[in-house]
């Protein structure tokens, strides 16, 4: 598709810029970092340099260091150009000779109507870097709100990220305000603001979907939540920052979510297996397939009441595919259901392939004893979850001696598949879509599903629904009733189109066969919810006819990095199939990434990248992944204000992914180990990178509004509208190319130019 067509869009492409903009903008096949912009001569434009402080300000697309220059040219007015229901931010940039005490920033004079946000850049210490691309220091990244003055300490630079919003509706012309900077001493600086609204207004959806995940779990521990209160404050602060960002989080009913119970289903922890019973129809199997956990089965009817006074005897049949070491272990509890110490009784369960018969004799109960519950395991009960293996259970009794009655027919195993039934209740969530979904809310979420299993890079485990396992003829009768009501239920809540089942991540080869099985289950009985998957390596060139999944998922969703083949998009373009990409600590320089230690265009050209190639949507991983606990030692978590890195691996042995890959937004509670107790519920505090990637989703909106209007357009204006809805080759390429041949702009005013000759169209042919 490239080879053929993407040479005359180039000339397209440039043929919609100046002669003079043609010239100057090459993209830089830049060996390190640059966000001081040396090759540009730097960036900015300078308002006053006086025996106090040098102030300036420049668009919202930089990475403002300590020690950036202050800004050569001179534009001594702020000068911005918006669309109706926009977002559009600025930096300015105050470098005192001396320090400036009680440094206080005020924006007044613009209409009631346009809302203004003003925001404290913060750095974060990066001590290693992400990769060759990045460099040591202190980066810009955490974006507080200024709610206070400030001091603007000698010598380095002190800047404010300040965003405008003009929504919808409102009149198409320039407006005027003014930034009044001001500190102790008698010291200010007033700086002209014009903001020029375009005639035309961006959705109220954003035109690309996207997953961001929101892990609520850390917002609880590192902000210290502790009330059903508190934890919705914080949880509805971070969906209206998501809507304020607009990107969607991939579970935004994390607290209101689908009620869904199993009935008819006596045992869980294990699978009904009609294969290999001692009697009757069903035995109960318990796979154990981990070195450091212990699994084990769970009845319903936990407590089983028993006199105390009489003796008792506990049997059970077991067998295994081959010899494993497991455990039948009796717990004894008293009147009040708390277990009594010291009392539990245990037997030694050596299975091979034949069934064997064995049992604990309670002849003297603890007097205190009013209940027993009897713990199955799959490969025995261990300190550390070492062993592994399958046992298979059967006819399980607690016999009274004395009467002779069997305390526990539910230890027979026998259960009907008919009575067997996923229960529903859409209350909670249904309040959720209506405020959140709809015009003007999210693209999408990810809908959990109960009874599937799980792919991802190590390993596919079959799923398992009121406990009969994946591949049976009683999993698909389950499932069979639960999907079409599953689906009904979100079509009434009216998110259907909405919804997706994302229940793996970048599967290899080998969980294919599981993959395209759940697939296929899922689209016979609900074929109204997409399927989705990650995939890594999937689309690679060179591995695309082995290793592609595009015919079994909706929703493909390939690691920008690995995409190396960009003609495979193709296998998306038809009705019912969407193509989206990722951003993780894989996709590295040369390609553009969501890294602390990268380039501030990184975030806005991934979305141009994205459109030009047909993209749909849009994801990462993770907003809110401050710290995995594996990594830590024992009790401490890490702050990301300290340690702004995504790892992996122990204490001990770790491996730095990137810098800043996982999160987004910031803790509020910026000593984690020392503040245990403040419970913080206030809006989230985002960062320079999201605020440059809502910049890019506002991009995207006016290269699919452009499009639209094409038809409508004069033969010459769409022509020019076409060339700009490519970028030429001669600013970006990594088509079909190795790493080192991968090269984009890094001068992100060759993107503000190009936006405005886009808007200049769509207020012609709005």
């Amino acid at each position: 598709m490239k080879k053929t067509i993407f040479p005359i869009l180039v000339l397209l492409a440039l043929a919609a810029l100046p002669l003079n903009a043609q010239k100057k903008f090459v993209a830089e096949k830049l060996e390190k970092c640059d966000p001081y912009m040396k090759a540009q001569g730097g960036y900015g434009y300078l308002v006053k340099n006086d025996s106090k402080a040098a102030v300036w300000w420049a668009e919202g697309c930089y990475k403002v260091m300590k020690d950036t220059p202050v800004a050569k040219r001179l534009g001594g007015t702020v000068k911005l150009n918006t669309a109706k229901n926009e977002y559009e931010s600025f930096i300015v940039v105050v470098n005192p000779k001396q320090e400036l005490k009680n440094l206080k920033v005020e924006l007044s004079g613009l209409p009631e109507g346009i809302e203004a946000t003003i925001r404290k850049t913060e750095y974060v210490p990066i001590q290693m870097n992400s990769d060759s691309f990045g460099f040591l220091g202190d980066w810009p990244d955490p974006l507080p709100l200024y709610d206070e003055p400030q001091d603007a300490p000698k010598g380095e630079n002190t800047s404010f990220w300040i965003t405008l919003k003009t929504p919808a509706g409102f009149a198409a012309k320039a407006y005027s305000g003014r930034l009044s900077l001001s500190a102790d001493g008698g010291w200010m600086l007033n700086i002209p603001v014009q903001a020029k609204v375009h005639n035309f207004t961006l959705p109220a959806t954003p035109s690309v979907r996207s997953e961001f995940g929101l892990w609520f779990w850390e917002v609880i521990e590192y902000e210290n939540l502790k009330t059903p209160e508190q934890k919705q404050e914080a949880f509805d602060n971070y969906l209206q920052a998501y809507l304020d960002y607009k990107i969607s989080p991939e579970n935004p009913f994390y607290l209101t979510p689908i009620k869904q119970s199993v009935t008819g289903c006596d045992w869980s922890g294990g699978w009904y297996c009609s294969s290999r019973a001692k009697e009757g129809k069903y035995s109960f199997a318990i796979d154990d397939n981990s070195k450091y956990a212990n699994f084990e089965a769970v009845c319903t009817k936990k407590f089983i009441p028993v006199d105390s006074s009489h003796p008792h005897k506990v049997s059970v049949w077991a067998v295994g595919d081959t010899l494993v070491y497991s455990h039948m272990i009796v717990d004894l509890y008293d009147a009040d259901y708390k277990k009594i110490p010291y009392r539990s009784k245990f037997t030694w369960v050596d299975t091979d392939t034949t069934w064997v018969e064995h049992h604990i004799d309670l002849e003297h109960l603890d007097p205190r004893t009013k209940y027993l519950n009897v713990r199955l395991f799959g490969a025995g009960y261990y300190t550390d979850g070492s062993e592994t293996g399958t046992t298979w259970w059967d006819d399980l009794q607690v016999v009274d001696c004395t009467t002779g009655e069997n305390l526990y027919p539910e230890g027979n195993f026998e259960i009907d598949p008919g009575k067997v039934r996923v229960e529903l209740d859409f209350t909670d969530f249904n309040a959720t879509a209506a405020k959140y979904f709809g015009e003007g809310g999210f693209t999408g979420f990810s809908v959990p599903v109960a009874g599937v299993g799980s792919v991802n890079f190590h390993q596919a485990i079959k799923g398992h629904i009121g406990s009969f396992k994946q591949g049976t003829p009683e999993y698909e009768q389950v499932m069979a009733d639960y999907l079409p009501r599953l689906e009904d239920g979100l079509r009434k809540a009216g998110v259907l189109d909405k919804a997706y089942i994302y229940w793996g991540d970048e599967p290899r080869e080998k969980a294919y066969p599981l993959l395209r099985e759940t697939h296929r289950m899922i689209k016979k009985y609900a074929p109204g919810i997409h399927t989705f998957m990650t995939e890594m390596d999937t689309w690679r060139g060179h591995a695309c006819d082995t290793m592609d999944i595009s015919d079994c998922t909706d929703i493909s969703c390939v690691s920008w990095d690995c995409f190396e083949n960009h003609d495979l998009i193709k296998r998306y373009q038809v009705p019912g199939k969407e193509a989206w990409n990722y951003l993780c600590c894989g996709t590295r320089y040369p390609y553009f990434s969501n890294f602390i230690d990268h380039n501030a265009i990184d975030m806005r050209i991934w979305l141009w990248a994205s459109y030009m190639y047909g993209f749909k949507g849009v994801l990462v991983w993770a907003n809110t992944a401050w710290g995995l606990r594996e990594i830590s030692p024992e009790g401490r978590l890490q702050s990301q204000w300290e340690e702004p890195y995504c790892l992996s691996g122990n204490p001990n042995i770790f491996k730095l992914l990137a810098c800043g890959d996982g999160t987004m937004f910031y803790h509020h509670n910026r000593h984690p180990n020392e503040d245990r107790t403040t419970a913080y519920t206030g809006y989230p505090i985002p960062c320079v990178r999201l605020e440059i990637l809502r910049d890019g989703i506002e991009d995207y909106d006016y290269l699919t509004m452009l499009a639209e209007r094409i038809p409508r357009m004069s033969a010459a204006d769409a022509r020019k509208a076409r060339a700009l809805l490519v970028l030429p080759k001669e600013v970006y390429q990594d088509d079909n190319l190795t790493d080192k041949e991968a090269y984009f702009i890094q001068d992100p005013q060759y993107l503000f130019q190009r936006r405005e000759q886009i808007a200049n169209l769509l207020e012609k042919y709005r």
